[in-house]
């Protein structure tokens, strides 16, 4: 028993190398096309906490995930 708790052990710190390891490798996120950036304004607010935010750039044609606040996705503010 105590071996198996010890290879189950091992093995879970060679995966958790592997998975850092990997993680470190792939680097950063690319940065966004600034060419295909425009001016938005896009209010947001938290309904936990009641925050007011607005998102002022975006990118052209995609649309505007809202930002997550208090672990909750923000609603558009009217």
């Amino acid at each position: 028993m105590i071996v198996f708790v010890a290879v189950l052990i091992g093995l879970s710190i060679v995966a958790l190398t592997v998975w850092s390891a990997r993680f470190i490798a792939a680097g950063p996120p690319a940065e966004p096309d600034l060419s295909r950036v425009e001016d938005v304004d896009v209010p947001y607010l938290c309904t936990v906490c009641g925050l007011s935010l607005t998102v002022s750039e975006a990118q052209i044609g995609e649309e505007i995930e809202p930002p997550r606040h208090c672990r909750e996705d923000m609603v558009r503010a009217i």
